[in-house]
């Protein structure tokens, strides 16, 4: 019988290094749009791919590129942790406030194992160890990790990069009312429908 694991609550989490690339390519819009050779937009094109960015990934429940996170919880969820944003890359640290020592410790690596091959990526507590007594105070562990298909655009899977290049240029074609600024409300029906295949659900 298959043993259903607690989820672990994502409700408290914090970007703590934002990716360094876009999930999508400021040629690539503009080649959709045919403004291949015109400068005039470029400003307003790139607000609008990190707008599509975020909604996708948002659609998809994953990480685009790579991006650091910080992930508190209240208490430990179990022997196993599971991390938001699939693709996990690594797990810097698992850091908590003990109760004995009242300070911000390091939980030891040779403690726990970490599984990036599945979706979500996990902490497993090892068989022989237990967590840390914690501190009496909210959010007592902070679990550093990061997360994404990778540092570059060519990283993040084709289909994925034609739906944030889709969407963002929707987004320039039809600007109001999808768009206040440069704050992304929803993805047009047929980008959703695109990335149906590459969408995580939690279990």
């Amino acid at each position: 019988m298959h043993r259903k694991i607690p989820a672990t609550p994502w409700n408290r989490l914090k970007t703590t290094t934002a990716p360094v690339s876009a999930s999508c390519s400021l040629d690539r819009v503009k080649r959709n749009l045919g403004l291949d050779t015109v400068t005039d937009y470029d400003t307003t094109l790139q607000e609008l791919i990190l707008s599509a960015s975020q909604a996708v990934q948002n659609d998809l429940g994953r990480c685009l590129t790579t991006t650091s996170y910080t992930l508190y919880l209240d208490k430990w969820p179990g022997r196993e942790i599971q991390l938001p944003y699939p693709p996990l890359i690594s797990v810097t640290s698992v850091k908590y406030y003990g109760d004995s020592t009242e300070t911000l410790d390091t939980f030891s690596t040779g403690s726990y194992t970490v599984s990036t091959a599945g979706d979500p990526g996990v902490i497993w507590l090892n068989e022989d160890k237990d967590w840390p007594d914690l501190m009496d105070r909210p959010q007592p562990i902070e679990i550093l990790f990061t997360a994404g298909y990778g540092a570059n655009t060519d990283d993040v899977p084709d289909t994925i990069q034609t739906a944030v290049a889709m969407t963002a240029c929707y987004w320039f074609d039809q600007p109001i009312p999808v768009i206040t600024g440069t704050t992304a409300t929803e993805l047009p029906l047929g980008v959703s429908r695109l990335i149906d295949s590459e969408r995580f659900t939690r279990y």
